[in-house]
């Protein structure tokens, strides 16, 4: 269920809070929408002890668990990741309540500019390194931990990939998908149960989820999906053609050479002992890690097409319609190729 904000409800439950006493309701400054899941409102256009402050406001309600667990879920993966310095940090929790279901988490309100690629990979792999150093507590929970991601992995590939026939029509693009499923069955066959050491990651790492500073830094800035599990799923998700050509606000090209730059940084930035763990894997992720985010496009085509297609023309309307665009591009039989390039062929990507 989508929920639509009202700023007036989000306003009466800040009131609440007595740092905010002297905020109006007037002041309040809704962000265009970027993301699929959350409103963004910026709480005025001044400092609150020294910090600019967000509201994050989800616009879903999760169907495994309830709003307060989602909730408290959400503010957990910012309070994990605080440590590492390039996440923002969280200030407040509004409960859900009946003026905002999913209730709003208040967390700075990072100011800076989109990446512009390749420039900024390095910036991207530092920031990635800073979270998967952080130390793994004894008990993870409530953030989930995978202890076998290529298992993990392969399931969710396999139950994303029943969408493929709503968004792939050429026979060609969809005999590449059918050859890719098979080889990540066969990979999980044989690799399936290797338990492998659990960092915290970030997981939906695309480029357009950074904002760089003058300092810098690249700030991670969606943290909904932060677990426990392999980091090199980040690292791929962070550097494939499907990512780094995915948010329109990111600009410039990624070469091969790139790429194997961005791998470098972090294996730079990491203990040894981590580099070493992750070498074997880093070309078979990003294969599934590209297999994953293929069959998603594919899912979520399937289920909101035909309500976006119909939908009007304002500014979120419009976002929603360049995602489509953009998930019929993922699917080219070309672009599948390029991708496929880095596993198959002459010219393999080498990483280790």
């Amino acid at each position: 269920m989508t929920t639509d904000l009202d700023l007036r409800n989000l306003h009466a439950e800040l009131m609440k809070l007595n740092i905010f006493h002297g905020l109006a309701l007037e002041d309040l400054i809704k962000l265009p929408a970027r993301g699929l899941t959350h409103d963004h409102v910026l709480l005025g256009d001044r400092a609150w002890k020294g910090r600019r402050l967000l509201a994050r406001v989800p616009r879903l309600a999760r169907r495994d668990m309830t709003p307060e667990e989602a909730l408290f879920l959400q503010a957990e993966s910012f309070r994990r990741a605080a440590p590492s310095r390039h996440t923002p940090e969280l200030h407040w929790l509004l409960d859900p309540c009946p003026r905002l279901p999913n209730g709003a988490l208040v967390v700075d309100a990072v100011e800076g500019k989109p990446a512009q690629l390749p420039r900024d990979l390095r910036e991207i792999a530092e920031t990635l390194a800073s979270v998967h150093r952080l130390p793994v507590p004894e008990k993870t929970a409530p953030l989930p931990r995978v202890v076998r991601p290529i298992e993990a992995l392969v399931g969710l590939i396999e139950a994303q990939a029943e969408f493929v026939p709503a968004l792939v029509a050429g026979r060609d693009a969809r005999a590449i998908l059918e050859e890719e499923c098979k080889w990540a069955r066969s990979f999980a066959a044989e690799h399936g149960e290797t338990p492998l050491p659990p960092t915290l990651v970030l997981t939906d790492t695309h480029p357009g989820n950074y904002v760089l500073q003058k300092d810098g830094r690249a700030i991670f800035v969606d943290m909904e999906k932060t677990q426990y599990g392999s980091p090199a799923i980040d690292l791929a998700h962070a550097s494939l053609h499907t990512s780094v050509t995915w948010d329109p606000d990111v600009s410039g090209e990624v070469s091969r050479d790139d790429v194997v730059e961005f791998y470098e940084t972090y294996m730079t930035a990491v203990p040894p002992s981590l580099a070493r763990s992750l070498e074997p894997w880093l070309l078979p992720f990003r294969r599934l890690t590209w297999l994953r985010t293929t069959t998603w496009g594919c899912k979520w085509y399937a289920e909101n097409e035909a309500q976006v297609s119909r939908s009007g023309d304002g500014q979120r309307e419009r976002m929603l319609k360049g995602v489509l665009e953009r998930l019929r591009a993922m699917v080219r039989r070309e672009t599948m190729e390029r991708v496929r390039g880095e596993w198959l062929g002459p010219d393999r990507l080498e990483l280790e």
